[in-house]
C-alpha cells in the first residue's frame, strides 16, 4: 500500500507541473510572438515523442521493472521547465516539448502497469490514479495565473523545475522489483498484433480516432480560445482548473456506478453536446461551458480507463496499455498539427465542431463491441 501511495504522490507532482504547463506555454509562446500555427506544431510533437518514449519504456520495464522510469520522470520534467525558461523561439520550445514528452512517456509507461500489478481491485485503482491526476492538474491550472502575476515567466519555470526535483527522492523509495534478464524473442511476442485478440485490434483502431478527435480541443486551444474571449492569465487558469477539477470529482465518484458501455454512450453524446455548444459560443458563456467541459471529460476517463483494465494482459500490462495507447496519441499529433491552420482559418469553431462528431465514431463503436 506504501508504495501505492508513493505512486500516486509522484503522479501528483507531475500533474501539477503539467496543469501549471498547459496554461503558462500557450501564454508564453503567444507572449513571445510566436504565431498559432506554429504553436500548433509544437504542441503536437509532445504525443508524438510522448508515445514513442513511452512504448520503448513500457517495453523495458515489463522486463527489467518499473522504479528507473519514475527516476527519468523526475530528471526529464526538471529539464524540460528549465529549458522552458530560456526558450524564445520556436524551435527552443519544440526541444522543450521533446523533454517534456520524454518525461511524460516515462511515467505513463509505468504508473498504470504499476498499480495493476499491486492491486486487486484493477478498475478502481486506474479511476483513482486519473483522479489524482486530474486534481493535481486542477491545482496546478488554478494557480498558473497567480505564478505569473508574482514570478513572471521565468520564476514560473523554476519553480516547475524545483517541484519535479522532489519526484527523484519519491521514486528512489519504491522498492526495486527487477523482473527478469530482457528477452528481445519475448518484447516482439508481446508486440506481435497477430497475437492480439479481435476486440485489442478493434480498441486500436477506435483509440486512434478517440486521439484524432480529442488533438482538436487539447494542449493549446483551450487556453488560447477563453485567452481569446476576453480573460486574463488568472482567469484563464482559474477556469481551466475548474474544469480539470470537476473531472477528477466526477471520475471518482461515478467510478464503477454504471454499466461500461452505457457510460460510454452516454458521456459520448455529452461530448458531442458540449463541443458543438462551444463552437458558437463566446465571452462569459464560452467560460461557463468550457467548465462544463470538465463533468463531461471525468465521464469519459471512467469509460477509457475500464477499458484499458479489461483487455489487457497480466504478463504484458505496459505493452499492451502502450498498443492502445499508441493508437490514440497518434490521432492526436495528427490533429493537433492541424488544429493551428484550422483555427487560424476559420477560428475556434472549426476544430470543435469537427472533434464533435469525429468522437461520436469513438463511442457508437466501442458501445456496440462492448454490448456484444
Amino acid at each position: 500500500m506504501n508504495r501505492v501511495r508513493n505512486v500516486i504522490f509522484i503522479q501528483i507532482l507531475n500533474s501539477f507541473v503539467s496543469g501549471v504547463l498547459g496554461i503558462v506555454l500557450p501564454l508564453m509562446m503567444e507572449e513571445r510572438n510566436i504565431d498559432i500555427v506554429t504553436i500548433g506544431l509544437v504542441f503536437a510533437a509532445l504525443p508524438l515523442i510522448f508515445q514513442v518514449g513511452r512504448m520503448v519504456f513500457a517495453i523495458i520495464s515489463d522486463f527489467w521493472g518499473r522504479k528507473l522510469f519514475f527516476l527519468l520522470n523526475g530528471f526529464f520534467g526538471a529539464i524540460a521547465s528549465l529549458i522552458y525558461y530560456f526558450a524564445h523561439t520556436s524551435l527552443e520550445f519544440l526541444f522543450g516539448k521533446v523533454v517534456e514528452g520524454t518525461k511524460d512517456g516515462s511515467l505513463w509507461a509505468v504508473n498504470r502497469a504499476f498499480l495493476l500489478e499491486e492491486s486487486e481491485s484493477k478498475w478502481r485503482i486506474l479511476v483513482h490514479l486519473r483522479t489524482a491526476a486530474y486534481v493535481a492538474y486542477a491545482v496546478g491550472s488554478l494557480i498558473a495565473g497567480f505564478l505569473l502575476v508574482w514570478f513572471f515567466y521565468e520564476g514560473t519555470m523554476i519553480f516547475c523545475a524545483l517541484v519535479m526535483f522532489l519526484v527523484i527522492p519519491a521514486s528512489l523509495l519504491l522498492a526495486i522489483r527487477r523482473k527478469e534478464k530482457f528477452d528481445v524473442a519475448k518484447a516482439l511476442h508481446f508486440l506481435d498484433f497477430r497475437r492480439k485478440g479481435k476486440v485489442f485490434k478493434m480498441f486500436i483502431v477506435l483509440f486512434f480516432v478517440m486521439g484524432l478527435s480529442f488533438g482538436l480541443r487539447s494542449g493549446f486551444v483551450f487556453p488560447l480560445f477563453l485567452s481569446t474571449n476576453g480573460f486574463d492569465a488568472e482567469a484563464v487558469g482559474v477556469l481551466i482548473g475548474l474544469q480539470i477539477l470537476l473531472a477528477g470529482l466526477f471520475s471518482y465518484l461515478f467510478a464503477k456506478k454504471f454499466e461500461m458501455g452505457r457510460l460510454i454512450l452516454v458521456s459520448g453524446v455529452l461530448y458531442t453536446v458540449v463541443l458543438v455548444l462551444l463552437g458558437f459560443s463566446f465571452s462569459v458563456f464560452a467560460g461557463v461551458l468550457a467548465v462544463v467541459y470538465g463533468v463531461v471529460d471525468g465521464l469519459l476517463s471512467i469509460g477509457q480507463e475500464g477499458i484499458l483494465s479489461k483487455i489487457t494482459s497480466e504478463e504484458s500490462y505496459g505493452i499492451d496499455i502502450g498498443l492502445l495507447m499508441m493508437g490514440l496519441h497518434a490521432g492526436d499529433t495528427l490533429s493537433l498539427a492541424l488544429s493551428g491552420f484550422l483555427i487560424s482559418l476559420w477560428g475556434f469553431t472549426a476544430p470543435f465542431l469537427i472533434s464533435a462528431f469525429v468522437f461520436a465514431l469513438f463511442y457508437l463503436g466501442s458501445y456496440s463491441i462492448l454490448k456484444e
